[in-house]
């Protein structure tokens, strides 16, 4: 059985006209142009939705990293107010600048401070500077002093009181004589010193 041919020059499109206009003619056309408009669209809109996507997913990696980085910050800050907080007292102290008056008025209920002889400043490890004093004094009983050594504890500025103890009874009362050191944060001390 042979298989019927189509001759394409023997197949002609109707004529349907309205008002002197080829309906199908312009209809095919239509249809052309619109393919060709979707194939141009496609192709300049093909790698912007590419670049977005890409875009897109980057935004959202990004972002996932920021809130992961800011939740580790908003930790290890609380962590840091807390020990601040718990820590307060010291840094304090490790601030405030040394005030001999001060401390002899401190002193005074444990003893009677003849003299404070500043002996020394120098950097203790890396942050600190230690600063040493001689200070002589008259007690009434050894149990004042060691009573002072706990008040001592309380001070607002940081100390460390040395051993040995000079103890020398004399009439009425034990002249003292022992070594201190008061320890500064070095940066503080520095600003201190250049503002006056």
């Amino acid at each position: 059985m042979k298989m019927p041919t189509i001759n394409l020059k023997k197949l002609k499109l109707p004529k349907i006209k309205v008002y002197g206009i080829d309906v199908i003619k312009n209809f095919l056309f239509f249809f052309f142009y619109i393919i060709l408009i979707l194939i141009i669209i496609a192709t300049i809109l093909a790698p912007s939705v590419k670049l977005f996507k890409k875009t897109k997913k980057e935004y959202f990696l990004a972002k996932n990293q920021f809130e992961t980085i800011q939740k580790q910050y908003q930790k290890t800050s609380q962590e840091l107010n807390s020990l601040k907080d718990k820590n307060q007292k010291i840094i304090n102290a490790l601030t405030r600048k040394f005030d001999i008056n001060n401390f002899k008025l401190f002193a005074k209920e444990y003893m009677k401070i003849k003299s404070i002889k500043k002996l020394k400043t120098e950097p203790y490890k890396e942050k600190f500077i230690k600063t040493s004093y001689l200070i002589e004094a008259n007690i009434k009983s050894p149990k004042d002093f060691y009573d002072f050594i706990d008040a001592s504890k309380n001070y607002k500025n940081l100390i460390r009181i040395y051993f040995p103890f000079n103890f020398v009874k004399n009439d009425k009362d034990i002249n003292l004589t022992f070594k201190i050191d008061v320890y500064n944060l070095k940066n503080k001390l520095n600003a201190e010193e250049k503002a006056h």
